[in-house]
C-alpha cells in the first residue's frame, strides 16, 4: 500500500530554506557515501506533490530539466500555471484526502514523495494524509526561513530509523501516529 513521505532537508534550526527561498546552505554541505542515496528513495515514488512555490523555485533552478519526468506530480495552487508540455503535472487544490487518494491512485502502488513546502506537508499531516517523515538535518542554523513542517496543532511521530553520518547529519524516519 503506498504512503505519503515528506522527504525533506531541514536546518537544525527547522528550516528547508531561507526567507528568499534559497537553498545554499544545503547546496554547499556534503553528505557523504553513508547518507541514504537519493537514487534509492528515488526507487520507491511513484507520484510526487508540490505547493505552488516548490515548483516555482525548480522551474527556475532546474535548468530546463524536470527531475520528475517519470512520473506523475501534482501542484497544489488556487492559480492557473504554466506546465512545460510533455509533462505529466496536474494542479490541484481542495481537501487533502482527495489530492492525497488521486496522487496515490496515480503512483501505480508505490509511494508518493510530497515535496514540499512546509506549508504543504503541514496541511496534508493536519488532515491525517501524511504517514511519513524522512528528515535530513544539516549541521548548520540558517535562523529563519521556510519551516519544515508548521502545524497548528501536535502532530505525534514515532522515530523508526535514526542514523548520524558522517558529515555530521542526522537521518530520521518518522511514522506519523494517526
Amino acid at each position: 500500500m503506498s504512503k505519503l513521505v515528506y522527504y525533506v532537508a531541514s536546518s537544525m534550526d527547522g528550516y528547508i530554506a531561507t526567507q528568499q527561498h534559497q537553498l545554499d546552505w544545503l547546496e554547499n554541505f556534503t553528505l557523504g557515501d553513508d547518507a541514504t542515496p537519493y537514487d534509492d528513495f528515488y526507487q520507491t515514488i511513484g507520484a510526487v506533490i508540490m505547493g505552488r512555490e516548490t515548483y516555482h523555485w525548480i522551474i527556475k533552478n532546474a535548468s530546463g530539466d524536470w527531475p520528475y519526468q517519470n512520473i506523475p506530480a501534482f501542484i497544489m495552487t488556487s492559480r492557473d500555471l504554466p506546465i512545460p508540455p510533455g509533462l505529466d503535472i496536474t494542479l490541484v487544490q481542495g481537501e487533502a484526502r482527495v489530492i492525497a487518494a488521486q496522487a496515490k491512485c496515480a503512483s501505480r502502488g508505490q509511494n508518493v514523495w510530497l515535496v514540499g513546502g512546509g506549508k504543504t506537508a503541514a496541511y496534508f499531516a493536519e488532515a491525517g494524509e501524511l504517514q511519513q517523515l524522512f528528515i535530513t538535518t544539516i549541521p548548520v542554523f540558517i535562523g529563519s526561513g521556510v519551516e519544515v513542517l508548521p502545524v497548528s496543532h501536535n502532530v505525534n511521530v514515532t522515530p523508526k530509523v535514526q542514523r548520524i553520518l558522517q558529515s555530521g547529519a542526522i537521518e530520521c524516519i518518522s511514522d506519523i501516529n494517526i
